[in-house]
């Protein structure tokens, strides 16, 4: 499991969350996580390449 902080899209508050990715996947994903000081959903996108993740994006959970 890989821990990653990211920055909330609406509070702008730092949050911790728990990537759960399988070392043999390798490419793209998105998940979205509700920020645990406003519980608003903050949309994650990351990238996963020889068990190292990339977050490349975080956007707006609600789209």
């Amino acid at each position: 499991m890989n821990y990653k902080f990211i920055t909330c899209f609406f509070c702008f508050e730092e949050f911790e969350v728990s990537l759960e990715v399988d070392s043999s996947f390798a490419g793209n994903n998105t998940e979205i996580y509700d920020c645990e000081i406003c519980c608003n959903p903050n949309k994650l996108d990351y990238e996963a390449f020889d068990g190292e993740i990339s977050i490349t994006h975080v956007s707006d959970g609600n789209e």
